[in-house]
């Protein structure tokens, strides 16, 4: 981005050119410098406004924003936009608008650009080790006994000095609380900001912790840290205590992923007409622990076993090396079981697209896995979606689950891995409608009950108010 502004500089007449010898390093001072000056107004000025007093967040996820595939963070970062709380998303780097679905349009409007170039880190490191110097002590001892990093390696770790220019940002915001999601250089930010400033903070953990994929993860450290923790189910709570023993179970509250469950009301669906297959909808990314070519070996199944049924994915593939190369793997499998005219890859669809073909279809399928490598689905919100239109639901025992679907009630699992029973049960439900009808209503009846974000999110909403209060009376 840096670059791309020095180049549109560079390429004006020289009448029009402003500081035409401005290096990069130069062109990123600046910007980070408007950008505080940017955050300190913005304070400023709602503090002026009569009537207008709310709690400030400020928030990180990844990198990149936005992230179609992380709707469940936006969703949540959307409600507490809409209860009363005021926002700031930080990012980095920016992609393009139509990433972020339309229900979630007013957090791009939140969204404000962390300026990272190394210069600007590493005169904000400077700044910090300057005017706090115990503070940055006490913390690169912190992260050297967590990480296992020599205190050298740990200040030259690119992410650590970006946390010091994320830092001056939060500096210039002064949020009432900060919040991030995922174990990787978000969360390290949160923690920098929160130490360095003497601001609460939480963290939303879905699979990651499970993963050896980061050197700075540091799990327990967050789990001490951290005024609130949202697990996305029960299991990860688990998970999360066999990794940090230590922490307070108290700080830890289950709020799975929600769904705004208006925007996907009960649909009536029809049964298939003489000569038309049952089509069976998976709505997911293409990656391992989709676990998508167990469905497309159950589809060859089925179809030997006489029924005339397809099978619609929805979902892109990931842009990185594991993700094409199930792609290219799902293709061959395809070819192999010759099922080339009963899969469709619909590719990646909007909402809109996404309940047309819901609405089409007879089952929903969740074929989902847990990798080697302990990567995984939590509470998938695809399913939830699905589940909240009335259509039935078989799914695998991956992830959390089996907190979502009781077996034979709401929906049915499977075991993972196994596209032979997978096969059975899709099955056994399309040979009986009155059956898929009853599956479906409960289904739906639950997704109401228990996901939707009117019943989730007011509990992490009012945890973060109570933090903030009990960091008020200590000031």
């Amino acid at each position: 981005m840096i670059e791309e502004v020095l180049e549109k500089l560079r390429a004006q007449p020289a009448s029009f050119r402003a500081l035409p010898n401005w290096s990069e390093e130069d062109v990123a001072e600046r910007a980070h410098r408007f950008q505080l000056l940017r955050m300190r107004c913005e304070r400023i000025g709602a503090k002026l406004l009569p009537g207008r007093s709310r709690p400030r967040v400020a928030a990180t996820a990844c990198w990149h924003f936005p992230i179609y595939s992380q709707t469940f963070v936006y969703q949540e970062q959307v409600q507490l936009l809409g209860h009363g709380f005021d926002t700031r998303f930080l990012y980095s780097q920016l992609n393009p608008r139509h990433q972020l679905p339309a229900q979630f349009g007013r957090l791009w409007r939140s969204k404000r650009k962390l300026i990272l170039h190394p210069a600007v880190c590493r005169r904000d490191y400077d700044y910090y080790a300057r005017c706090m110097p115990g503070k940055v002590a006490a913390l690169v001892e912190k992260l050297c006994r967590a990480s296992g990093l020599a205190e050298q390696d740990l200040r030259n770790h690119h992410h650590f000095q970006q946390a010091f220019a994320f830092t001056r940002m939060v500096e210039a915001c002064r949020p009432d609380y900060l919040h991030s999601y995922f174990f990787y250089e978000g969360t390290l930010f949160t923690l920098v900001a929160s130490h360095l400033l003497d601001i609460p903070r939480g963290v939303s953990c879905y699979a990651d912790h499970m993963l050896d994929d980061y050197v700075l993860k540091v799990v327990p450290l967050h789990m001490e840290q951290c005024s609130v923790v949202v697990a996305t189910s029960r299991r990860i709570k688990r998970e999360l205590l066999s990794i940090a023993p230590q922490a307070d179970p108290d700080r830890i509250i289950v709020k799975p992923n929600a769904i705004n469950a208006a925007r996907f009301p009960v649909m009536d669906r029809a049964e298939p007409g003489s000569g038309e297959p049952y089509r069976l909808i998976c709505v997911s990314r293409i990656e391992p622990k989709k676990g998508i070519l167990y469905l497309v070996e159950a589809l060859r199944c089925l179809i030997d076993n006489g029924l005339n049924v397809e099978a619609h994915f929805l979902g892109g593939v990931d842009d990185n090396p594991a993700g094409k190369e199930y792609a290219a793997a799902l293709d061959v499998r395809i070819r192999e079981l010759n099922l080339e005219r009963a899969v469709h890859l619909e590719g990646r669809k909007p909402e809109a697209e996404i309940k047309r073909f819901l609405k089409g279809s007879h089952l929903f399928v969740a074929p989902f896995v847990e990798t080697e490598s302990g990567d995984k689905d939590g509470i998938p919100t695809a399913l939830l979606e699905g589940m909240s239109t009335g259509i039935p639901a078989v799914a695998t025992d991956a992830g959390s689950i089996a907190e979502v679907i009781d077996d034979g009630w709401d929906g049915v699992l499977v075991r993972q891995r196994d596209s032979v029973r997978l096969a059975a049960a899709i099955d056994k439900l399309l040979r009986n409608p009155e059956r898929r009808l009853q599956l479906g209503r409960e289904g739906a009846r639950k997704i109401r009950s228990r996901f939707d974000v009117q019943v989730c999110e007011p509990i992490f909403h009012n945890r973060i108010r109570s933090v903030i209060a009990a960091a008020s009376t200590r000031k």
